[in-house]
């Protein structure tokens, strides 16, 4: 197991880096600081009326954020409404106050998440409705997406100031909604409860949340975001996952969270015979040195599933195996929906369809 993906099991488990003794006032002073952060200094007052989404997540990665950042930007475009998401051109370079990004793109310039959202967008044939941006600062993506979008969905903020997002949206793993509820380094969640929830409108909810899932003094009930998926796609195809849990499948991770693909696998009865698992964001080795390293797990792989992300940084096979990303998408509830289209009712005709 590799270091980051340790670091990250334990801190969702809950189980603190460092001794107890130490861990509390880092616990301490990482809060102090997150609550200051959650509002993030972005200047929306240039823009004038223009509606803006900011999606954060509850935890350090997995929350879910950047599916529900999508999600969003379908909605709206399906109500007519021309959509920028701007990305965050994480460990990448684009050299541009702003840009919008192409499915052909190199991940070193755009970053993975911005593209793997491209092509996710270029595949639904919504390019026309639908732009993803990035920049050197989001404040410069910012001001370039303003120059063309009905509605700016930003993805990885939860609030701004001085003035406020006209919808934030909380975005957790149902299952997990708080991770390891705890600071770093004794949890990952990002901020303190109070400050997270006070500081946006709605909590959307990834998949379907167990009993039990939200502490009673949540003060909101959170709206669903349901899991859509057909199967794998690999060659332009779609693979049913009855089909694919016929095969020999292996998974490829460079997630934060793996073990939540795991169980989302399992749940539509595929069980990989191998899982080959970087860090967040990793780049990985040359192809042929990580499979070199795990010859032994990758032996009998038919299959290799990746996430849209992941696959930005892979080949279309792996060990002459082919690549397949799993297809995933989120439905929103009725009143998500009913509150994005009403951001723009005023500023343009918007029908949901």
């Amino acid at each position: 197991m590799g270091v980051a993906r340790w670091v990250a099991e334990r801190l969702e488990a809950g189980r603190p880096l460092v001794p107890a003794p130490i861990a509390e006032p880092l616990a301490r002073a990482w809060d102090a600081v997150a609550r200051r952060a959650v509002v993030r200094t972005l200047d929306l007052r240039p823009f004038g009326t223009l509606p803006v989404v900011a999606v954060g997540g509850a935890t350090l990665g997995g929350s879910g954020k950047t599916p529900v950042a999508l999600a969003c930007a379908r909605a709206l475009a399906r109500g007519g409404a021309a959509v920028a998401i701007v990305g965050h051109a994480y460990r990448a370079h684009p050299g541009a106050d702003g840009r919008l990004v192409a499915s052909d793109d190199s991940v070193d310039v755009v970053g993975d998440e911005a593209l793997a959202l491209t092509r996710e967008i270029t595949r639904d044939g919504a390019t026309a409705r639908i732009a993803v941006v990035v920049g050197r600062s989001r404040a410069s993506a910012l001001a370039f997406a303003a120059r063309s979008a009905d509605v700016v969905v930003l993805d990885g903020v939860l609030q701004t100031a001085p003035k406020r997002a006209a919808l934030a949206i909380l975005a957790v793993d149902a299952a997990r909604p708080w991770g390891g509820d705890a600071a770093p380094p004794r949890g990952d969640r990002r901020a303190p409860r109070d400050a997270l929830l006070a500081a946006c409108d709605l909590v959307v909810a990834v998949g379907h949340p167990p009993a039990g899932a939200f502490a009673p003094h949540v003060d909101r009930p959170a709206r669903t975001a349901r899991v859509r998926s057909h199967g794998v796609v690999v060659g332009g195809q779609t693979l049913p996952w009855a089909d694919v849990s016929a095969q020999s499948v292996g998974l490829y991770t460079a997630l934060a969270r793996p073990d939540r693909v795991l169980r989302f696998l399992a749940e539509r009865g595929v069980v990989p015979v191998a899982h080959i698992a970087v860090g967040d964001h990793a780049r990985p080795m040359e192809i042929h040195k990580l499979l070199a390293r795990d010859a032994v797990k990758a032996r009998g792989v038919t299959l290799w599933l990746v996430s849209s992300k992941c696959a930005t940084r892979l080949p279309s096979s792996l060990g002459g195996a082919p690549v397949a990303v799993v297809d995933y998408a989120l439905e929103l509830d009725a009143q998500v929906v009913e509150r994005l289209a009403a951001l723009v009712a005023r500023r343009r005709p918007f029908a949901l369809v």
